[in-house]
């Protein structure tokens, strides 16, 4: 019974362990290690935010034209 719990433990261990990422170019990596702390922390103070500032952009980019897809993607689904 010892022998299991312990084998149990030693695998749930090893589940758990989990590798750093790695994105193959170390300017990336550390960018990305750089921005990453902020989601995993508080990620709605930083998304809401920015989907609205990217929402308001992109209507006063295209205008009239972010409204006709939205129009159209709404009759589509």
């Amino acid at each position: 019974m010892k022998s299991n719990f312990i084998s149990l433990k030693n695998k749930l261990h090893e589940v758990s362990i989990v590798e750093p990422n790695d994105l193959g170019f170390p300017l990336l990596t550390f960018f990305y290690r750089r921005i990453n702390v902020y989601f995993k922390k508080m990620p709605f103070l930083f998304i809401i935010p920015a989907s609205l500032v990217s929402a308001y952009l992109f209507y006063a980019i295209f205008g009239y034209l972010a409204v006709r897809l939205a129009s159209i993607l709404q009759y589509g689904f």
